[in-house]
């Protein structure tokens, strides 16, 4: 299917003319499952570099110029160790939250195109401007409201919601409270929850020549109020694998919308 406004939904038969912008399901997955793998393998490397810092490296590589910015200021090997891991793990809720954020933008934008075809079509110049219009009300929207326009466009609900929230209000409780969880940031139960997405090995039954089975489950991790945000390195590796989980959900759902909708105008009768 293709419109002839800068953005365009194509499918392999229609290719885009010249000077159009296009917009597809298969483009947007294949972008960020790659920044999600990305972000995956920099957290893991990130992780595995700082098991391998020692104190008397670290204040050698600090004196090796003889000079510092403010050397009463110093930091020991302890102090900075726990800054720079309290750091990355804000960088990597940041990031998280940001590629979600930025994936619902884009399969929205797509939503929309493929929704309101016929109107975007009909009056190019018009249709432009309602797809900047769109793509800037989603652009400035908080992630909350993203899932709540998801919902009302289109009727597109996440299972794995709540988990990218907890994401993102955690990155707010360590930017405004250094990781103390206040009471505003826990839900209903009285809870911060984090979820992950683990893999469980079903060994066979003794005695039964057969391969372990695997598979995904859910894990979570509960904070109250006054508790101070913190996660082991396998569970900040697991919120990787939760936000991508959150990405397959999101692309199915776009599938089976655009399906839908393509399935619904094929049955009108054409118009005259």
């Amino acid at each position: 299917m293709r419109t002839h406004n800068t953005l365009t939904m194509s499918n392999e038969q229609n290719a885009p003319q010249q000077g159009q912008q296009v917009i597809s399901l298969q483009a947007i997955s294949q972008n960020f499952l790659g920044a999600a793998q990305r972000q995956f393998d920099l957290l893991a490397y990130n992780l595995a570099a700082s098991q391998q810092v020692e104190a008397e490296k670290y204040e050698a590589f600090a004196r090796q110029v003889k000079i510092m910015p403010v050397q009463q200021l110093h930091q020991g090997f302890p102090q900075i160790h726990a800054y720079a891991r309290a750091l990355l793990f804000r960088q990597t809720l940041n990031d998280l939250a940001n590629m979600a954020a930025a994936c619902m933008d884009s399969c929205h934008l797509l939503c929309f195109l493929v929704k309101n075809e016929k109107q975007l079509t009909a009056d190019p110049d018009q249709g432009n401007k309602l797809i900047l219009e769109t793509r800037e009300a989603m652009a400035r929207a908080p992630l909350q409201e993203k899932f709540e326009r998801f919902e009302k466009d289109f009727g597109i609900m996440s299972e794995t919601e709540d988990a990218v929230i907890a994401i993102a209000i955690a990155l707010r409780v360590l930017v405004v409270r250094n990781g103390a969880v206040a009471e505003e940031d826990v839900n209903d139960d009285g809870e911060l929850v984090f979820e992950f997405k683990t893999v469980q090995t079903i060994n066979p039954p003794k005695g039964v020549e057969k391969q372990p089975e695997v598979r995904i489950v859910d894990t979570r991790r509960a904070f109250r109020v006054g508790d101070h945000i913190e996660l082991s390195n396998s569970e900040m590796l697991g919120l990787s694998v939760t936000v991508t989980a959150f990405f397959h959900n999101l692309f199915r759902a776009v599938d089976e919308f655009g399906r839908k909708i393509l399935a619904t105008r094929s049955e009108q009768p054409p118009s005259s």
